[in-house]
């Protein structure tokens, strides 16, 4: 949201409590405050309520004065609501009450909650960046650690309370810590980091949703290579994708630089901040751990890595409980991420025809330049020498030529329907008419003109052979 929106529901607010018991009761805080003091564009409103109940209360208030877009969402056994402004229809604002948490079950992360003052709200955050509070009638900013805006300033990442404390209470603040220090690229107060490597075990208790809510966000930082380095210092990836963990010091051949892992850091660098792309990179290489050999030379060889990834990558994301057209996009682009290999630095050994299937193979537009993408991070993040940045910018440049003309893959259609086909060829449905159907799209692949006329001719010249 703007400054000018942040501020006037503030403004709004501020002239709503006064004269209330809601007045001097009301705080902005988190990452609201810390947007405002760095300067960043504020991306949510979270309110403090330094009231029993006061998230919800405060919800149920503003809803009675008919000034919110429905009824607010509550969760009671948080003490926490969302709901959205009439006057602000853009932007949900999650309300709290100001909390103590009590954890009285280490194997789960569900503390029971309960009211606590400001300061007890404070201390139990995950972030000494994340305690700021505004007085939204007052005004004023309160930094009651005496720590946020120092840390801000000097971009350190650290907790408001004793390590050991923050993080076995909740293990995902070791997620989130890595987060923020890769978002910023600041440094992690050094106290803080051998705390998260002591309870990095902890993990072990997160759900599969949350983990990968958090991991996501990580995903989609500015630095990602850097957050995936750090979740392997501590010793966090066994409890995320230990998969991954097989990667670490494994070799590769003289086209690459480094292990498979610190190949895949630099791949996952090289594409945007998109979940399914980042994804797709860092992932592309796992089939790596199933196919290693070694070739004649000595040297390391990964055959069909790329195909023998799918029910790897399908195993991890469905651990993961990500949405399975989700599983299924990202398998696409891990499967299909050497379908340029052979087409040399600059596309020069491609043909038409190769470029019409791998078209025709992704079916949209879309799924063919996420795949583009990929394959060029993929590419650049070889050895210098064996790079190839030039290529998918060729294989481009071409595939529009080709749309142009009208003969590009996506526009690939048989003249004629596949149960007509059969017929004309005297089959049924199997291996051999699935060999028949390959050798005619092979034809129009050559020559996307092919008339229905032909098509029966050339399908009545090969039955007869």
């Amino acid at each position: 949201m703007t400054d000018k929106t942040y501020n006037g529901i503030l403004a709004f607010l501020r002239d709503l409590i006064k004269d209330t018991p809601w007045e001097g009761n009301v705080f902005a805080v988190g990452g609201c405050c810390r947007d405002t003091v760095m300067g960043t564009l504020v991306k949510d409103v979270d309110l403090a309520v330094s009231l029993p109940d006061g998230g919800v209360e405060f919800a149920c208030w503003l809803h009675k004065k008919g000034l919110t877009i429905g009824e607010p969402v509550l969760f009671t056994k948080y003490g926490t609501g969302r709901l959205t402004l009439k006057a602000f229809p853009d932007d949900e604002i999650e309300l709290v009450q100001t909390r103590r948490e009590k954890y009285d079950d280490r194997t789960k992360r569900d503390p029971s909650v309960a009211f606590g003052s400001i300061e007890e709200d404070c201390f139990r955050r995950d972030l000494t960046i994340n305690t700021l509070y505004y007085d939204i009638s007052t005004g004023k900013l309160l930094d009651i650690t005496g720590k946020a805006l120092h840390d801000i300033q000097h971009h350190i990442i650290r907790t408001p309370s004793d390590p050991d404390t923050t993080f076995d209470d909740d293990p995902v603040r070791i997620l989130r810590a890595i987060r923020f220090a890769a978002r910023y690229g600041w440094e992690i107060a050094p106290e803080a980091f051998e705390a998260m490597k002591r309870y990095v075990e902890r993990l072990s208790i997160i759900s599969p949703e949350r983990m990968w809510g958090e991991f996501e966000k990580i995903l989609l930082c500015p630095h990602p290579g850097q957050a995936l380095a750090m979740l392997k210092e501590v010793g966090a990836m066994p409890y995320i994708i230990p998969e991954l963990c097989k990667t670490y010091n494994l070799a590769q051949s003289d086209y690459h630089f480094g292990t498979v892992w610190e190949h895949t850091l630099k791949t996952v660098d090289l594409v945007p901040a998109d979940t399914l792309l980042r994804t797709a990179a860092l992932l592309h290489d796992i089939g790596k751990i199933v196919s290693a050999t070694k070739g004649a030379d000595g040297k390391p060889r990964f055959p069909r890595h790329d195909r023998r990834a799918r029910s790897i990558v399908g195993l991890i994301l469905n651990r993961l409980r990500c949405r399975s057209s989700f599983i299924d996009k990202v398998i696409f682009l891990v499967v299909n991420h050497e379908a340029a290999k052979g087409w040399g630095a600059h596309a020069q050994d491609m043909t038409d025809a190769q470029l019409r299937r791998l078209e025709f193979t992704c079916r949209t537009y879309g799924r063919f330049d996420r795949l583009l993408t990929l394959i060029d991070a993929d590419n650049r993040a070889y050895a210098p020498a064996h790079c190839m940045p030039g290529q998918v910018k060729a294989i481009r440049q071409r595939a529009a030529e080709l749309k142009a003309d009208h003969t590009d893959g996506f526009s690939v259609r048989l003249p004629i329907k596949p149960s007509r086909i059969a017929r004309i060829a005297g089959m049924r449905p199997g291996p051999q008419f699935d060999e028949l159907m390959r050798r005619l799209f092979d034809h129009i692949f050559k020559k996307p003109h092919t008339s229905r006329d032909q098509v029966i001719h050339l399908i009545k010249k090969w039955k007869k052979q």
